[in-house]
């Protein structure tokens, strides 16, 4: 299509306030609405931008190409016959491609500001998904037999219901809403989610939980979703009787506390332990919420099993012998202290830090596990691409960044291009080396320039190369000589001058 046909079709389906770019790719300040409208199998013209949201559900589309690299809000290609994502948008506000014939998430956007719907396909993996998802992800009714590679923290619902899943290990690790894993062929709910806030929904029967509802037509349970993760991830306690638990507190100086009726315990106040618990490898109780600081530091502790869920102040856990965060706390109101410890691996860290996360001085590799951290994080690996402060302390260095930096950079990180994605990746750099040595070694003639060559400069983005080379074919004519009255008379009739 020429400009004016563009024109045309944008005016045909309503769509207004647009700017063209120099490769005539559509940049709309607004919606685009194309629902059940489109009788072509891809998008006839092709938007670079849109601002508001783009839905293209409910037709025949077989490709996404034409479709924008970039969308503010809501991108919805739902219920069309998609095979692919690939030309699909890199940035998108929410993300819809349910009801389509999709096999994987090749080519999806890596980033997904708000929800990621992809159910009702035939994905059998969801790697190259983000590492955060801001509201739900949905890849219910597949054939997933793994969650490998899909995201590591859902601030809304899971729901990976309907498929042919075995073990929920490389899954989610805090879902800030329900997790919905019905109907796979699970055996257990091992390795499931350390941090669920909302319910678990599932078809296997936990028969030590008071507050189960089994669904009789459904065939499915529904549990509380911290009293799953205290029944899987239950530690092993020295003392479980009220009266015993009750001493042990009285005589390790704990004050204003309450023992719940699972036998847990909520404190208002300080809990201080710090080098007190007499060669103990884990607490021998189970606290649930600490209304002030928690210090078991300076002990010899190989386990956070029995630590509270919440701890309004400090969580103080330095100078132990710990090797995992596992059972540890899941919302730290001021910091988060486990320097001078064996971790290895920062995955099961709180939800919420809400000032520092000091971590150095532990044999860690990576700070992947990180989720939010209001204040700075103190660690001993270098990230040199980020800005930080060294510190060196006994001839021992710790690097301090930003939180959100570190955050930013994990999800960044995070993002693993599927084999599909990889070749593609390679393929592009490997014509546009080719192409542009071409170009300057004026080795690419006029005659060599044809359909499927142009094609193929669309296909890889790499629309700079594709101007370069329409130049060549329909060089710009110089109007700025003067020109002699024969000449104008030859002219003027057929050709701009």
């Amino acid at each position: 299509m020429n400009k004016k046909d563009i024109e045309k079709w944008l005016d045909k389906h309503d769509i207004k306030n647009y700017s063209f770019s120099d490769n005539l790719k559509v940049k709309v300040f607004g919606n685009v609405d194309l629902r059940n409208k489109l009788n072509e199998i891809k998008i006839p013209i092709y938007f670079e931008s849109v601002n508001g949201y783009f839905d293209i559900s409910e037709n025949n589309l077989e490709s996404l190409e034409g479709s924008p690299e970039i969308v503010l809000k809501d991108f919805n290609c739902s219920y069309n016959k998609l095979k692919t994502l690939f030309s699909g948008p890199k940035s998108v506000g929410d993300f819809n491609c349910s009801n389509n014939i999709l096999e994987n998430l090749s080519y999806s956007p890596k980033e997904v500001k708000g929800y990621f719907n992809c159910s009702n396909n035939l994905i059998s993996s969801i790697n190259g998904s983000p590492r955060t998802i801001n509201s739900y992800f949905n890849c219910s009714n597949n054939i997933l037999s793994s969650l490998k590679g899909g995201p590591k923290h859902i601030k809304g619902n899971f729901d990976c219901s309907k498929n042919k899943i075995k073990h929920l290990d490389g899954g989610p690790i805090n879902v800030e809403q329900d997790y919905n894993c019905h109907w796979n062929e699970l055996k257990g709910l091992e390795d499931i989610a350390s941090d669920i806030s909302w319910d678990v929904t599932t078809d296997i029967s936990l028969n030590h939980i008071p507050s189960r509802n089994f669904d009789q037509e459904k065939r499915i349970w529904k549990y509380k979703g911290y009293e799953v993760i205290k029944h899987i991830y239950k530690p092993i306690v020295a003392i479980s009787n009220k009266d015993d638990i009750n001493k042990w507190l009285l005589a390790n100086n704990i004050k204003n506390f309450n023992i719940l009726d699972d036998n847990s315990v909520n404190v208002k106040g300080d809990v201080k332990l710090s080098n007190s618990l007499d060669n103990l490898q884990k607490l021998p109780i189970i606290f649930n919420e600490v209304e002030g600081n928690f210090d078991i530091s300076d002990n010899v502790l190989t386990s956070l099993e029995g630590s509270p869920q919440k701890v309004t102040g400090d969580f103080l856990a330095y100078k132990n012998e710990i090797n995992s965060l596992k059972g540890g706390p899941r919302e730290v109101g001021r910091n988060f202290i486990i320097l001078k410890n064996n971790i290895r691996s920062l995955l099961n860290s709180p939800s919420i830090i809400k000032e520092d996360y000091i971590c150095s001085h532990n044999p860690l590799n990576s700070l992947e596990g990180i989720i939010n951290v209001g204040g700075a994080v103190f660690s001993s690996v270098l990230i040199s691409n980020l800005k930080n402060t060294v510190f060196s302390y006994n001839s021992s260095i710790t690097y301090k960044y930003q939180g959100l930096s570190i955050t930013n950079y994990l999800n960044n990180e995070y993002i693993s291009l599927t084999d599909e994605e990889k070749i593609y990746v390679k393929t592009r750099e490997k014509l546009k080396k080719v192409i542009t040595k071409m170009l300057n070694d004026n080795a690419l003639k006029v005659e060599m320039i044809n359909q499927q060559f142009l094609k193929n400069l669309t296909k890889y983005n790499l629309f700079d190369l594709k101007k370069r080379v329409l130049l060549l074919k329909n060089p710009k004519k110089d109007n700025k000589k003067d020109i002699s009255e024969e000449e104008i008379l030859k002219s003027v009739f057929d050709s701009d001058i």
